[in-house]
Parts: structure tokens; C-alpha cells; sequence
């Protein structure tokens, strides 16, 4: 019937719109013809043509999908072509259309149906389409002009569901109006409008290269109008309350995995966000301007935690993954969200360790001010990248006027027992205000100290946790004191200051330690086994006491087992003391301590177990010191 059409003068009234389909099924033709013999040119005729479970498949040129189980009568004249609901299947739903043309010769069709998801993504595989779900009714308009052709169709989605992540998630039963508006202005370029509700819209310039209309230019808005730009690409701006990004990179990984055509480049992106969550934690009031470059994507970033400029290089040979440059002013990790249920508990639970999905870029960031959480930590040196299933952590430097922190390692990203292994070493000039900014204000004033080792534990480097940690360290410290400080605060620093346990030394020097323990020197060595912090020669000295502690703190539950040895340095104030009396006695008493090796110091030594929490420590005095204690009355005479 179509060949019949395309050589006949019926051809001029579809205006060669049937010469490239391609059709299959029966049909059934009743032609009426009056041809006056004495004038040809007045000749007419009158056809019926009966279509019965035809076929016409899709022509992307002509704008049409595929037509199946097409039933229907089509009748015609010299002048004009009309059809009345005609039955059709159209991306596997039902639908039906009616077609006429008028002395303008130009057909116009209506057509209505329900659509489902497998049609859906017969027609088009993408991310979008595979997160559908379900039917909907749509209605549409056609108008043919050959070779113009303009398509207009509409629909609410009601029956659809849109399994996408907020904010353009859509339950089925919520009514979303959709609209696809396809304009051409001429044979070689067309226009398409998309309006989704009131969040996204889209206007898309397509221009004829190769003999087939391609994509040119567009832009997206959301919740903003679209506006065409003037150069060539897509370009999106927008505004958002809120964006998770962790789902949408799942999303993607997941859509990278089945399909394999190209995604059109973004050119520009302008985007605000008022909230951005990414990796389990929240970026505030975000703008983001992005555009292509050389090598890949430049970006200038503002909010709250991180500003400055930052640059997206593609995979290449060199990094497989691509590359992120950041030079940023300010990078703050904010700390993970937590509910009051999960601070307040102290019971550990197993997390699941697993491998994580391939391609993270290499890493070049630098950053002038680096804080974690609420700690504000100081300038960040970062250069790591991936090789094979490891990602070498080349350089890590955290430096600010009171310490340096360089590290490096290696995250093994394995199947079985993914991990990262640290090697570090932090230069301390100021401890007190070190700690202050570690959260810990008041526990040490002054001090220096170095400290070094390994560390290690499951997972990534972004899931780092106190109570898988493992590895080991050394401490040597000096020149500093551990003050007074109130329960719960300081923690381990409330031990060391030894402030509670003077109250239970036999000969009650409390003025030696009221104001806290000051140092010469501290030096340790300590293993760190699944969370379980241990050390046997913990050694701190300082004028008023040396304490040597040995024992175990476990950084899971917040408890301890301490040993703990305090030698009050007493003999050489009672020499002082005894100067009172005269230089003799207080020569004589001085000689009397060293020549017995200090037995003052000795005979006061006490031992204690350390128990309890962090929060609420339990001091018990060792058995040993019962059988050791002297007669307080003898010490204390001249």
C-alpha cells in the first residue's frame, strides 16, 4: 500500500511523508476513480484503505516511534487524507489516533494511549528510563508539513512511579505534568522544550549534520526557566534545597554498567544548593560554576566548607581514573551525622567492610586552612593516587604553628580485607595548644614532643575508626605540664595529672600536685591491637614526682587497666626545710639522702590500679603499698 502511495499521485498529498516508512500487515484497498475523457486535468477519485494488524516501524526522521497491531480505515481524495481512531499499540500500550489535511495540505494528528516502562525503555535504555516504573496516559499532536514536522505530547505520569533520588523522586500515584514539544523551523534544524512539573525544563537546539538532525546546543534548568544559550553545548543552572550525592553516584555507577552510549557533554554549570550531602556529610549553601578546559572540568566552588578553585583532569594513561587539582582556601570535613542515640551509646557494633567500587580519581589538593569537624587543624598537603587495587597515599602534610603532621601509605581496596596502612610522624612544639586543637583546651600547657609509628585499619581512609585500630607508636615528650583538670574532660590527661591520687599517698603532699603534673620528660612505647591501647613503659618525671604506668586502655569501651608507680620527689625539700634548723641540720639531712640513696623517695613510692572509665576513673591502692607504708609521725620530725 505504501509502495502504491509513493508512485501514485496520492503521493503529492502526503507531501513525501510515506516515502521512507517502512511498513508490514494486510490491508485492503477501495479506490472510486472519475476521469472526464474530454478533461484529464479534472480527473478525481476516492479511496478507502483498510488497514488490518499492520505494522509501521520507527522513523526517527519522520519523528515516529513504532506502530504495531494497527487497525484501522484511512480514506482519501485528490485533496485530502483522513482516518478516524485508528487502534495502534505504541511502545507496548494501547492507543489510538485520528489524521486529516485540509486545503493546506498539511496532515495534523491526535492521538492518545497509555505508555508503560518497557516500552519505555524499548525506545530509549538510560539512566532515566530504568527508574521507571508502572503506566501512564499521554496525549498527543502531530503536525506534518513535509518536510517539517512538529510533535507536541503531554501527560500527569499519574500510574508512573520515578525511582530517581530526591528531590525528583515520584510516587505513582502523584501527578506530574509533562510536556515534550518538538518545533521545526526549517528541514535542517528543530527545537525540543521539555517541562517537567515546575522543577526541570530543558530547550534543545538540534541542526542536520550528515544528513541527520544532532544535538547542538541546549540548557536545563532546575527550578529555574531554561534559557537556549548561543554556544554550542549543554549548559545547566539551577537551584536546590537539597542534594545527596552519594545516591546519585551510585545511581550513575550503577547506569556506567549497562550502557554504553555517549552522555552529552555539559559545557557550563551554574548550580546553587542550599544543602549537599556527600560521603555520609553535609555541604551548606553551595555554589558551584563549572566549565570544560583543556584537560577535563574547571571549577570555582563556594560555601560554608570548602571554597576555592578546583580543576577535573579525564582519565588518561597516566591516571586511569582521572584527577582532581583543588587549590582551596578553606576544606572543612564536617564531622559524620550522628543521632543522640548513637553518641550517647558506648556499645560497639560490627561494621560491614567491604571493597568499594573502582575508579577514584589521584588526588592534588592543597588546601590554607584544613579543618575536620570543628577542629580547626591548619594548612593541608594531600597528593595520593590509584595503582591496580591500591591507592597510594603519596604525601599528607597537616601544618599549623604548633605542629606538623606528614604521613603516607597505602588504602588497599580488596575483595578480602580492604584496609589502610599509615606511616606518620607529628612534630609538636606546643602541646597545650596542639591539643586544643585536637578538642582537648586546658588539658597541657606548653611542651614539646615527637611522635611516630604506623597505623592501620579496615577499610577505606574515610572510615577510619578508634575501635578498629591497630599498629604502634612512640612518644618522647618534654618540657611541659599536665594541669588540673575536671572528669570527663581531659580523660586519659585527668590520670596523668595525678591529681586524685595524692589524697591516698602516705605522706600527703598535695601542694606537689595541686595545680597538675609538670613534666621534663615523657616517653612511651605503645601497640595498638583492635582498638586496645597498650603500653609497659610509660615513664613521665618532673620535679615534684616521676610515674611509670603500665597497662591497657581500650578505645572501644573508654576504659582502663593501669599500673600505675608515683615516687614523690620529697628528699630534697625536707633538706630545704631542715635549713630552718641551721646549716647543719640541713647539711647533715641533705648528706643523709644521698648517702642512703634517697630513702625518703623510696619509702613514699605508692602503687595503684587504675580502673573505670575515661569519665569516671576508680583508683584502688596496690596490697603492696600496705606492707610498705612508715610511721607518718617519724617521717615528719625533724
Amino acid at each position: 500500500g505504501i509502495h502504491f502511495v509513493n508512485q501514485s499521485p496520492v503521493k503529492l498529498v502526503t507531501q513525501g511523508f510515506t516515502d521512507n516508512l517502512k511498513t508490514a500487515g494486510n490491508g485492503k484497498l477501495n479506490l472510486e476513480l472519475n476521469i472526464p475523457m474530454q478533461d484529464l486535468d479534472a480527473a478525481n477519485y476516492k479511496g478507502l484503505y483498510k488497514i488490518s494488524n499492520g505494522t509501521i516501524f520507527a522513523n526517527t526522521e519522520a519523528g515516529l516511534p513504532e506502530l504495531t497491531k494497527i487497525n484501522g480505515m484511512l480514506s482519501f481524495t485528490e485533496n485530502s487524507l483522513t482516518a478516524q481512531n485508528v487502534s495502534t499499540e505504541i511502545l507496548g500500550g494501547p492507543a489510538q489516533f485520528s489524521l486529516k489535511t485540509g486545503a493546506d495540505k498539511i496532515i495534523r494528528v491526535t492521538a492518545s494511549g497509555k505508555i508503560n516502562d518497557a516500552g519505555i525503555k524499548k525506545l530509549s535504555s538510560n539512566m532515566l528510563t530504568e527508574r521507571m516504573q508502572g503506566s501512564a496516559d499521554w496525549v498527543g499532536e502531530i503536525t506534518i508539513n513535509k518536510p517539517l514536522v512538529d510533535v507536541k505530547i503531554q501527560s500527569n505520569l499519574v500510574g508512573m512511579a520515578i525511582d530517581l533520588p530526591a528531590p525528583f523522586t515520584k510516587e505513582a500515584s502523584q501527578s506530574m505534568a509533562l510536556t515534550l514539544d518538538k518545533k521545526q523551523q526549517s528541514p535542517n534544524i528543530d527545537n525540543i522544550t521539555i517541562n517537567y512539573a515546575d522543577m526541570v525544563s530543558a530547550k534543545l537546539l538540534r541542526t542536520e549534520q550528515a544528513g541527520k538532525l544532532t544535538f547542538e546546543r541546549g540548557d536545563i534548568g532546575v527550578n529555574l526557566p531554561a534559557q537556549l544559550p548561543s554556544q554550542a553545548g549543554l549548559a545547566v543552572h539551577g537551584k536546590l534545597e537539597y542534594l545527596n550525592v552519594d545516591d546519585w553516584i551510585y545511581l550513575f555507577n550503577q547506569a556506567s554498567m549497562g550502557n554504553n552510549s555517549a552522555p552529552i557533554k555539559i559545557t557550563k554549570a551554574n548550580v546553587g544548593i542550599k544543602k549537599l550531602d556527600i560521603f555520609g556529610r553535609s555541604i551548606n549553601g553551595l555554589k558551584l560554576i563549572a566549565q570544560p578546559n583543556g584537560t577535563g572540568l574547571q571549577m570555582n566552588i563556594e560555601s560554608q566548607e570548602v571554597a576555592g578553585d578546583a580543576e577535573w583532569q579525564a582519565a588518561g594513561k597516566e591516571h586511569t581514573s582521572g584527577k582532581i587539582i583543588a587549590r582551596l582556601n578553606n576544606l572543612t570535613i564536617p564531622a559524620s551525622a550522628q543521632t543522640n542515640d548513637d553518641k550517647n551509646s558506648k556499645q560497639v557494633t560490627k561494621k560491614d567492610i567491604r571493597k568499594l567500587s573502582k575508579g577514584y580519581p589521584a588526588l592534588d589538593v592543597t588546601a590554607e586552612n584544613f579543618q575536620l569537624g570543628n577542629k580547626k587543624l591548619g594548612s593541608l598537603t594531600l597528593n595520593a593516587f590509584e595503582m591496580n587495587n591500591d591507592w597510594q597515599i603519596q604525601k599528607l602534610i597537616i601544618s599549623n604553628p604548633e605542629s606538623t603532621l606528614t604521613a603516607d601509605g597505602t588504602w588497599h581496596n580488596w575483595t578480602r580485607n580492604p584496609n589502610t596502612n599509615l606511616n606518620f610522624a607529628l612534630s609538636i612544639n606546643n602541646i597545650g595548644r596542639t591539643l586544643k586543637r585536637f578538642g582537648q583546651p586546658d588539658a597541657v600547657k606548653a611542651g614539646e614532643a615527637e611522635i611516630s609509628g604506623q597505623l592501620s585499619w579496615a577499610g577505606s581512609p574515610h572510615e577510619f575508626e578508634t575501635t578498629g585500630l591497630n599498629g604502634n607508636f612512640k612518644l618522647d615528650a618534654s618540657k611541659g605540664q599536665i594541669v588540673k583538670v575536671q572528669p570527663g574532660v581531659g580523660r586519659l590527661f585527668g590520670l596523668l595529672s595525678l591529681q586524685s591520687l595524692p589524697r591516698r599517698l602516705s605522706l600527703d603532699f598535695k601542694d606537689l600536685f595541686s595545680d597538675g603534673f609538670a613534666f621534663d620528660k615523657i616517653s612511651a612505647n605503645a601497640k595498638i591491637d583492635n582498638g586496645i591501647l597498650r603500653s609497659d613503659d610509660f615513664f613521665m618525671t618532673g620535679p615534684a614526682a616521676e610515674a611509670q604506668i603500665k597497662g591497657e586502655t581500650n578505645l572501644k569501651t573508654e576504659t582502663q587497666n593501669l599500673k600505675v608507680k608515683v615516687i614523690p620527689h620529697i628528699s630534697d625539700s625536707l633538706s630545704l626545710a631542715a635549713l630552718a634548723g641551721g646549716p647543719i641540720v640541713g647539711a647533715a639531712a641533705f648528706v643523709a639522702q644521698k648517702i642512703l640513696k634517697d630513702p625518703f623517695n623510696k619509702i613514699a613510692s605508692s602503687e595503684y590500679v587504675i580502673t573505670g572509665t575515661w569519665d569516671n576513673p576508680k583508683e584502688i591502692e596496690s596490697k603492696k603499698n600496705e606492707s610498705n607504708k612508715p610511721n607518718n609521725n617519724s617521717l615528719i620530725k625533724p
